[in-house]
């Protein structure tokens, strides 16, 4: 992970201890979404690399479209599940 939350791991070992559990409609939202966006950008960059091209413009704005996408998607459960 690229910049770890502070107390990141304590935060998963409370998660653990208190045996906090996501709904798996919850888990099914996330694994479609992210991992669909994530895919998407995965498949992008894959093929620049392969083909040993530099990234196009127009794939540049594909993947930030796929990263908005996924901001919006967790802003948007946020909205549904937050407590606070």
């Amino acid at each position: 992970m690229a910049n770890p939350l502070p107390g990141e791991k304590e935060i998963y070992e409370k998660i653990k201890k208190e045996n906090i559990k996501i709904h798996p409609l919850v888990w099914q939202l996330i694994d479609h979404h992210i991992n669909n966006d994530l895919y998407m950008i995965n498949l992008i960059l894959g093929s620049t690399i392969l083909d040993g091209e530099i990234l196009s413009e127009e794939n540049a704005n594909k993947i930030l479209s796929h990263s908005k996408e996924i901001a919006a998607f967790l802003e948007d459960l946020g909205k549904a599940t937050r407590r606070d």
